[in-house]
């Protein structure tokens, strides 16, 4: 199928990877392939217009863009054009109710309410129960408020076991009773992959289970951790095991939920035997599904599970101003939002590398860490990793407190939209050109308006005390300062460390 664009049109969507490149006009050359597909994050095949047009498939498509002509192919069912919704908003809400409709649910309030603490950064492949214990005290002792602690990779002893190494872990139960009485809630990190050499390989192998080569002999997928077996998601033989041990882990020990990790799509291969024969995508989309089980659940990458009340954080972001660091958080969540993955999380505050935060690294900087604070105080959820109070001298750790406040001030305005996405589809974060159409703003992807009466502006740029703001027409007043500014022309504001440029509209 082939599209031409039509006069200033230009068009949003495919990827939350792509979402620096978005939006895609005439002017533009441009490609993407879904299949097979290594974008680490959320994706789907759709693309929306400004003008009110929108093309939606399936199944994965691949795209091309060049000389103002949208290209879309697949190998299986092709995609189609729906027009006539006049403008992005109206595309999005057109496709959010044909084809991914919100299904009133919401995830727990405390993943918005409250922030996340994953213990990666901090323990990285050493999680234990003192040190996880010692994590959360601290988070107390240091004023920070309570909220998700999700323990990461390696709290079992091998993958596939899904049970407490008794060696780290000599009372699970004993350790999670505690952060409950604390006020915690408490996630597992847990994934796909079962080690080869274990009792689990060798019970899911004889039961049928597991991916198969086309010969019929169980896949060793190699992933960033070595080399595994792998779940295949459309076997039911898979799926009951997998759910038994999880099971077990919320009710033998009162875990309340999982961060379902790695189930991307680039871990399966178009022609793996499978239960279902379904595609690497599918298998992405199914191992989403089966977080529908468990409210306290979070995922890295989504394939077409749109409108679900699936928490959604962006892959790993590196402790940097450019590449893949805080200049990525707003374009991706911007189209994470667009793509209807409504609960998004960007990232863990300060980015996912843990080199980076190690005592003596030479690349770690405060006001870096700082200005990614800021960048999510506002959105729908905020994760820390790198534990503040550690990496931060006290001036900076008391910015990010004055962060968090600020969060708490916005927080009512967070859950109202949060809970309209689950009865509408339309994210927290959105587009300028979504909330002002026609005004010019098609291609601002630095700034974001929360819901449509709020614009954030974050500092994005080191060194940098103020911030330029493109603003819409109307009146519209300075959060930090009161000063009431005409729209309609862009402005500059004063932007210190310690602060988070928002302007409000005047109504």
């Amino acid at each position: 199928m082939k599209v031409t664009m039509l006069e200033n049109e230009v068009w949003y969507g495919l990827a939350v990877s792509e979402g620096t490149k978005m939006p895609v006009g005439k002017d533009d050359n441009f490609s993407f392939a879904m299949q097979p597909v290594n974008t680490n994050n959320q994706y789907s095949p759709l693309l929306l217009s400004n003008k009110g047009r929108y093309i939606r498939g399936e199944y994965a498509f691949y795209t091309k863009i060049s000389d103002a002509v949208i290209e879309v192919t697949s190998k299986l069912r092709q995609a189609e054009l729906y027009e006539g919704y006049t403008d992005l908003r109206g595309a999005f809400r057109a496709a959010e109710e044909a084809h991914f409709p919100a299904d009133g649910k919401l995830p727990p309030e405390e993943f918005f309410s409250k922030p996340q603490y994953n213990t990666w950064i901090e323990l990285i492949y050493n999680q234990n129960q003192k040190d996880i214990t010692e994590y959360c005290r601290h988070i107390v002792e240091n004023d920070m408020p309570k909220g998700v602690i999700m323990i990461d990779d390696l709290w079992t002893p091998y993958y596939g076991s899904w049970e407490f190494d008794r060696v780290k872990f000599p009372d699970p139960k004993g350790m999670i009773d505690l952060l409950h009485e604390w006020g915690f809630r408490v996630m597992l990190w847990i994934c796909p992959f079962v080690s080869p050499d274990s009792f689990e390989f060798r019970y899911l192998r004889d039961k049928g289970g597991l991916v198969r080569n086309p010969d019929g002999k169980v896949r060793i997928v190699g992933w960033w951790n070595g080399f595994s077996g792998v779940l295949d998601l459309s076997n039911p033989v898979d799926i009951e095991w997998f759910r038994s041990r999880c099971g077990h882990l919320t009710e033998d020990y009162g875990v309340d939920g999982f961060k379902f990790d790695a189930g991307d799509a680039c871990f399966y291969r178009p022609d793996d035997k499978t239960a279902g024969n379904v595609t690497p995508n599918e298998q992405c989309r199914l191992w989403a599904d089966i977080g529908l089980g468990y409210p306290y659940n979070e995922y890295r990458a989504c394939y077409r599970n749109a409108g679900r009340p699936l928490v959604q954080r962006l892959q790993d972001k590196s402790h940097s101003w450019t590449g893949h660091g805080i200049n990525e958080l707003i374009p991706n969540m911007l189209a994470q939002g667009i793509l209807g993955y409504s609960y998004g999380c960007p990232d863990m505050v300060g980015g996912g590398s843990f080199t980076d935060f190690l005592p003596g690294s030479t690349k770690f900087d405060p006001e870096l860490f700082v200005r990614y604070c800021a960048t999510a105080a506002l959105m729908p959820m905020i994760q820390f990793s790198a534990a503040p109070w550690r990496v931060l001298d006290d001036e900076h750790y008391a910015m990010i407190l004055g962060l968090m406040k600020l969060r708490e001030e916005f927080l009512p305005t967070i859950l109202e939209l949060v809970k309209n996405s689950a009865k509408t589809g339309e994210p927290a974060v959105r587009y300028m050109e979504y909330v002002f159409p026609g005004q010019g703003f098609e291609k601002v992807i630095d700034q974001f308006c929360l819901g449509d009466d709020i614009i954030v502006a974050p500092v994005l740029t080191k060194g940098a005390v103020t911030r330029d703001i493109a603003l819409p027409d109307g009146k519209w007043k300075d959060h930090r300062t009161g000063k009431i500014y005409d729209g309609g022309k862009t402005i500059t504001v004063d932007a210190p460390v310690d602060s988070l440029p928002i302007m409000e509209r005047v109504r």
